[in-house]
């Protein structure tokens, strides 16, 4: 029997900066500061995600505690005579939920979903997920997730204070998913039991 099980969820840009687009109108450049870095379970607190989340089961307390937090979003433009200038700002926090918690004698289910967009582009979508987990007191967890298809997306387990291990990963430079995958449906549908 585990005292512990911690559910780790983080959506992040691996580019340093995003493609360069340029208005047509002005010819200024606009380009967006991504987060440096690969897949790891490590990255939280560090300002290095657009999204984060953790929600930590404690059987032996019967309690579900929450962390989230979302990364600060820079935008760089280019103008014409090649002057930079460079704005900042952090998207709410407000949609990133657990909620729906049920216990039951040796499991408790919840649901764990972050909706936030880009503050800086009041018409950019945001970026989705949605995961109906399962966690049971012999550390058994069986998750069933969606999720839009940019950017990258990760999804942790650890019991107790072990090793976290992977659930799932979404990396769109593989899927071949752009900017556009934010609007709409989630496409991607995963469901693991580890």
């Amino acid at each position: 029997m585990v005292n512990l099980i911690k559910i780790r969820a983080s959506v992040f840009i691996p580019l340093s900066w995003t493609e360069p687009r340029t208005d047509p109108q002005t010819g200024r450049i606009i380009q967006f500061e991504g987060d440096s870095r690969e897949f790891t379970p490590y990255a939280v607190n560090t300002m290095r995600s657009r999204v984060e989340q953790e929600v930590v089961v404690d059987f032996m307390k019967k309690e579900i505690f929450t962390y989230q937090n979302t990364g600060i979003t820079t935008e760089k433009i280019t103008n014409p005579d090649g002057s930079i200038q460079l704005r900042k700002g952090k998207a709410s926090t407000e949609g990133i939920l657990c909620r729906n918690m049920v216990w039951k004698d040796e499991e408790v289910s919840f649901e764990m979903s972050a909706s936030a967009s880009n503050p800086l582009n009041e018409h950019a979508p945001a970026v989705d997920y949605l995961l109906s987990v399962t966690a049971k007191r012999d550390g058994l967890v069986q998750i069933e997730g969606a999720h839009d298809g940019f950017p990258c997306f990760e999804f942790y387990k650890q019991t107790d204070f072990g090793p976290f291990e992977t659930v799932y990963t979404h990396d769109f430079r593989e899927t071949g998913d752009t900017l556009a995958a934010l609007g709409g449906e989630m496409e991607y549908h995963f469901r693991k039991m580890l």
